[in-house]
């Protein structure tokens, strides 16, 4: 427990000789008051000390001095990346560099196309910044923020992914205490899951050793946002394990299968509740991601019921059931649709 100023001062004061006056006010009382104050902001530095030193309270670089202490490294911002159709006259030059946007999210196009003659052609693209806001539904790219000559209208066929935030200390700080708790040997389960959730976009993995006999092994990823891994980020992380990996062993890295759920209820809400409760039920599904055998019936309805705007329901039923929906361990949840009658 920290000193406080009083405590210090008066130990002090008691040190000097009795034949100077220490009373409040004198020149001997301010000088020492004055030391005591910083004495006592020196203390306060000390008694916080020991929470650099954890892994469980150490924050920002302390945490990662921790966890580099076991050759971890917090992941950085990763960038989304996907494809777009643009339509122009035939002709037209699509040059890399060139934007697209979706809202407020600015994607680049990285590579040099022609528009043919039947109006349209697919090129690459990259979102100009980091971090999951550049992962954008299908249909939602839509516009360039600056007229291209000759270019008529772009759209995005497929989500891009990809995008993931710099891993927050919540999310180094659970990774770390896996690393320590689970026990990593040369190429056990352990280590194959370490090294896919080391990539930066990978939001958690699983292990199947002896998937397809002796010697093989497969990797089951899904991205930061716990939905399905990309090709591009499925690549990476192939490609960084086959460098790790024990000479022999036969790896295959996938992401996992989605089982779509589709939820239907009564009750009385409007469109932007119908909105809130699609994201929270989300985000249920986001933490029970390659963690729980099952979606809860029971959850769905809580979820709904703890939504803003949402007084009660009924007739609720997940994927046409009543009962809880079984997720084997190569499976994630993904939303489906939300039926409000």
């Amino acid at each position: 427990m920290a000193e406080t100023i009083d405590t210090i001062l008066e130990r002090m004061l008691l040190q000097i000789p009795s034949r100077y006056d220490t009373s409040s006010g004198t020149y001997t009382y301010d000088i020492e008051k004055s030391t005591a104050t910083e004495f006592e902001n020196v203390y306060d530095i000390i008694s916080s000390l020991d929470s650099y030193f954890y892994a469980s309270t150490a924050t920002g670089k302390y945490l990662d001095m921790r966890v580099g202490e076991f050759g971890l490294e917090r992941k950085e911002a990763s960038y989304a990346t996907g494809c777009v159709t643009v339509s122009g006259n035939v002709g037209a030059k699509v040059s890399v560099g060139e934007k697209v946007a979706a809202g407020n999210v600015i994607f680049n196009i990285t590579e040099n196309a022609i528009i043919p003659n039947d109006g349209s052609v697919t090129v690459r693209i990259v979102c100009d910044s980091a971090g999951v806001k550049g992962n954008v539904e299908k249909g939602k790219i839509n516009r360039f923020p600056v007229t291209i000559q000759g270019l008529i209208s772009v759209t995005n066929e497929i989500s891009t992914t990809g995008g993931s935030d710099k891993e927050s200390d919540v999310e180094l700080r659970k990774r770390f205490t896996e690393y320590v708790s689970h026990p990593i040997t040369s190429g056990n389960k352990w280590q194959y899951i370490s090294w896919a959730k080391s990539v930066d976009g990978v939001g958690d993995a699983k292990c199947l050793p002896l998937w397809n006999g002796a010697g093989t092994v497969k990797v089951i990823i899904v991205d930061s946002e716990k939905q399905l891994a990309g090709s591009e980020l499925i690549n990476k992380v192939q490609s960084y394990i086959d460098e790790q990996c024990p000479i022999g062993a036969d790896v295959t890295v996938t992401t996992a299968t989605a089982v779509s759920i589709n939820v239907t209820f009564s009750a009385d809400v409007d469109e932007s509740t119908i909105e809130s409760i699609k994201s929270n039920i989300r985000s249920y599904l986001r933490d029970v991601s390659f963690a729980n055998g099952y979606v809860s019936y029971a959850k769905i309805g809580q979820t709904i019921l703890n939504t803003d705007g949402v007084d009660d329901y009924s007739n609720l039923k997940v994927n046409s059931k009543t009962e809880n929906i079984a997720i084997s361990e190569t499976e994630i949840a993904v939303l489906g649709g939300v039926a409000v009658g």
